[in-house]
């Protein structure tokens, strides 16, 4: 079975380098230094615009569950998850990581 990962309190920081282009209701993201794109879903592009090093976890959290009516629980691991990808898509700061479950 998978360990849970625990949401950081704040959102993590988006790499400098990762350049994100819009393209009506598309986002293309680039990783310059590992020469990669990629196409985001909407859910994923909602997660990398709110990482700025800044926000609160739990903001994005009953942002989503308000809007979407999913459960706090549901929304922390679909969160947790997305971070997870986006960390290791590259588009995430070093210091993005968290710890697993204990």
């Amino acid at each position: 079975m998978t360990a849970e990962r625990r949401l950081p309190a704040t959102m993590p920081r988006k790499r400098d380098q990762v350049m994100v282009a819009e393209f009506d209701t598309e986002l293309v993201v680039l990783v310059p230094e590992h020469r990669q794109a990629h196409h985001l879903d909407d859910g994923l592009s909602l997660v990398l615009d709110s990482c700025d090093g800044e926000t609160p976890t739990a903001q994005i959290v009953t942002e989503v569950t308000d809007g979407t009516g999913e459960t706090v629980r549901d929304v922390e691991r679909w969160l947790a998850g997305s971070i997870e990808v986006l960390h290791n898509l590259n588009m995430l700061e070093a210091d993005a990581a968290w710890t697993s479950a204990d």
